[in-house]
C-alpha cells in the first residue's frame, strides 16, 4: 500500500476527531466509488485527505474563534 494512503481511522488518528467526523465530510465527495484495501477498508487518496483536513481546520477554527468571543465577553 501506497505511503500517501490512510485509512478513516488514520486520519481521525491525526486530526483529532472522530471516525464519525470524518465520514461525515467524505459525504461531500463526489467520488461515490471509494478504494479500499485487501480488508476491504476504505482507504482515502492524498486529494481526498486534504479536502477532509481543509473542511475540519475550518470548523476547527471556527470553534476556536467561539471560544475566544465568549471569553472576552465573560471578562466584561
Amino acid at each position: 500500500m501506497s505511503e500517501n494512503l490512510k485509512t478513516i481511522r488514520e486520519l481521525a488518528e491525526e486530526l483529532g476527531v472522530s471516525k464519525q467526523a470524518i465520514q461525515y465530510h467524505i459525504k461531500s465527495l463526489t467520488n461515490k466509488t471509494r478504494q479500499t484495501n485487501d480488508k476491504g477498508i476504505v482507504i482515502l487518496s492524498l486529494e481526498e485527505q486534504h479536502f477532509i483536513r481543509s473542511k475540519v481546520d475550518k470548523q476547527t477554527n471556527k470553534t476556536k474563534t467561539n471560544k475566544q468571543t465568549n471569553d472576552k465577553q465573560t471578562d466584561k
